[in-house]
């Protein structure tokens, strides 16, 4: 400023002016320009660009179609605080921090966790919000006669049912047709005949064997001892269905933690930190767009737990899975969420010095949480 004014008064001698036509504007000088600097550098009167992602319930769509929040509530009120008015533009996760590095955005508003990795690309305010990662997986089967119902008789189970009384009636069938002329067992009208060797393909699957309908043709008792066998065969399969449809019914209720993703097909948002905690512990993982991806995954059988931030699961299970996913209680890899600002961003003190007066006013963003 100094070095302003001197070029200031070098100038008007130059031009022949008088001094006090010299020194008045070079006295006037920094009382002009350094409160508009200040006002420049916190952003009082700018017009900033602010990006953004929808990430409930901290930025969502409301019937209006319009983006809402407490994160954008908390957002307006500190950009009120520091007389900048903003522009709102909506972005995916990895065009929030381009657009952040690449200066065309200043802020960045949203579920953004403050990570060493991403401190490496951009800065962040002071954490405004801390949770963790949770784990969501399918709803175990409960311990009521009706839960273990819908357990075992899936669809599949049924498919397998149906396939095995195909097999009755037609080993009955053959039966029937094999001593239908030298059998009495097995003779009379075809309906009362065949109903007859239907009886015997059942009696004789289910190992009862009353006795009372016997083969006398060598056929007959070829085809009996070949439905004897495929009975055994039969019976087992419907047996292991049954067991196995129990035994990984417990098998989900073990999954209680972390320790526990190992031993699942597991899946979480690309570029989140649930999947960077997933990649850090090398285990095998599928990437999906964004949480409700991830989840219906899930409902179709995909993978067995999706990994994400602990109030934005609750919050999708609660909408459209409420039936069907359920979240682990635990929670764990501390997350702290911040507002996003380019590297070396002047903004960064006066929205800091804003969100630690607002946070201590208002309570925090939980209670904007449960608003």
């Amino acid at each position: 400023m100094s070095r302003a004014r001197s070029m200031l008064v070098r100038l008007g001698f130059a031009l022949g002016l008088s001094l006090p036509a010299i020194l008045v504007p070079a006295i006037l000088l920094p009382a002009i320009l350094v409160p508009a600097l200040a006002s420049a550098e916190s952003g009082q009167g700018a017009t900033l660009r602010v990006g953004t992602k929808e990430a409930p319930p901290f930025v969502e769509r409301g019937a209006d179609g319009q983006l809402h929040g407490p994160s954008l509530d908390l957002w307006q009120r500190i950009a009120g605080d520091l007389g900048a008015s903003f522009e709102l533009e909506e972005r995916d996760l990895e065009g929030l921090f381009a657009g952040l590095e690449d200066g065309s955005l200043d802020v960045a508003v949203g579920a953004l966790t403050i990570t060493a990795e991403r401190e490496r690309r951009i800065d962040f305010t002071h954490p405004f919000f801390t949770t963790g990662l949770a784990i969501a997986v399918a709803q175990g089967p409960g311990e009521g006669w009706i839960d273990v119902f819908v357990t075992v008789f899936t669809a599949s189970f049924l498919r397998l049912v149906l396939a095995f009384a195909a097999l009755q009636l037609l080993f009955g069938l053959l039966m029937w047709l094999c001593e239908r002329r030298r059998n009495p067992h097995f003779q009379g009208p075809a309906a009362e005949g065949l109903g007859a060797g239907i009886w015997w393909s059942v009696v004789t699957m289910a190992t009862v064997g009353y006795g009372d309908k016997v083969p006398a043709t060598a056929a007959g008792r070829v085809l009996a001892m070949t439905w004897m066998l495929v009975s055994l065969i039969v019976l087992t399969t419907l047996t292991a269905s049954i067991t196995t449809s129990l035994t990984l019914g417990g098998l989900e209720a073990q999954v209680s933690g972390p320790e526990d993703l190992g031993k699942l097909r597991v899946g979480a948002a690309v570029g989140t930190t649930g999947e960077v905690y997933l990649r850090e512990m090398k285990l095998d993982y599928r990437s999906y767009a964004d949480p409700r991806a991830g989840l219906r995954a899930i409902e179709a059988g995909e993978i067995e737990a999706f990994v994400h931030d602990e109030p934005i699961l609750q919050v999708e299970i609660a909408g459209a899975f409420a039936r069907t996913i359920e979240l682990l209680p635990r929670t764990f890899q501390r997350q702290d969420y911040g507002f996003a600002l380019p590297t070396g961003s002047s903004l960064r003190e006066p929205i800091n010095q804003s969100l630690v007066r607002r946070l201590g006013e208002e309570g925090g963003l939980d209670l904007l949480l449960a608003r």
